[in-house]
């Protein structure tokens, strides 16, 4: 199984490679970005694991990766037309699928051969990014804002390309204080600008708690995840008031049954 999705990404990146040469973007040719993780540790993902966990934005055959394709043309543009990097993804009710957006989405972009992708597990009441993607999480963000750790010491590459994840590490106790910190807004800020090709994805908890309405002070844009047939009109009517002075870059029906 892995052999084969190694030859198919390889035999896709020999392809865009071509088409990369010859696009212009902003007046100018891109440029490939093929970044040697040196400090990032390395840590190869079950691509079942993956399948089991709905993970469908690795898998170029998947369905489903034509719609995340469209999903994420439209939010790069948006990110763009901001002059941003920093994306935040949240929903307005727990439950709703906004960690798997998150992820799906962060793997489709990654695919772009001009820039990178970090995807920070921001949700320190409950995190779930690592356990989605199969990696451990020993430390992670709550580490590094407690100055238990450095940046690079957290950051994982599931042995993808363009692709890094920093885990949340453990869960805290008066998470949104700690995001509000002054010192939190430095690693906050130093995580977006250390890399100008990067893009950053904040997976943050839900509106139910403060956290991601001080995260949204960090980001550039903001993603919004509602379940169809589970969110009603009036909570959706609430989370949009909440994010009313946060720069709303759309919304996600998730769950839609046509």
């Amino acid at each position: 199984m892995m052999s084969r999705i190694k030859k198919a990404l390889e035999k896709a990146e020999e392809a865009r490679r071509e088409i990369v040469e010859l696009t212009r973007r902003g007046g100018g040719v891109r440029k490939e970005v093929r970044p040697e993780y040196v400090q990032t540790r390395v840590v190869p993902v079950d691509p079942e694991v993956l399948r089991r966990n709905k993970v469908f934005g690795f898998f170029e055959e998947d369905a489903l990766t034509e719609q995340l394709k469209i999903l994420h043309t439209r939010v790069l543009d948006r990110m763009e037309k901001l002059g941003g990097n920093a994306l935040l993804v949240t929903s307005a009710l727990p439950g709703e699928g906004k960690t798997l957006t998150a992820i799906n989405l962060g793997l489709s972009m990654a695919r772009e051969f001009d820039r990178t992708v970090l995807l920070v597990d921001a949700n320190l009441k409950n995190p779930s990014v690592h356990t989605y993607l199969g990696l451990p999480a020993e430390k992670g963000l709550a580490h590094v804002l407690l100055r238990e750790a450095e940046i690079p010491e957290v950051l994982i590459n599931p042995n993808l390309p363009r692709f890094v994840v920093m885990p949340a590490g453990r869960t805290l106790t008066g998470s949104a204080e700690v995001l509000g910190s002054p010192y939190a807004e430095g690693i906050f800020e130093e995580i977006k600008t250390r890399y100008p090709e990067r893009l950053i994805i904040f997976d943050a908890p839900s509106l139910q708690t403060a956290d991601p309405l001080v995260l949204a002070d960090y980001v550039d844009g903001v993603l919004l995840v509602v379940e169809a047939e589970r969110t009603t009109e009036d909570q959706f009517r609430s989370a949009l008031e909440m994010l009313q002075e946060k720069p709303l870059v759309g919304v996600v029906m998730n769950k839609f049954r046509f």
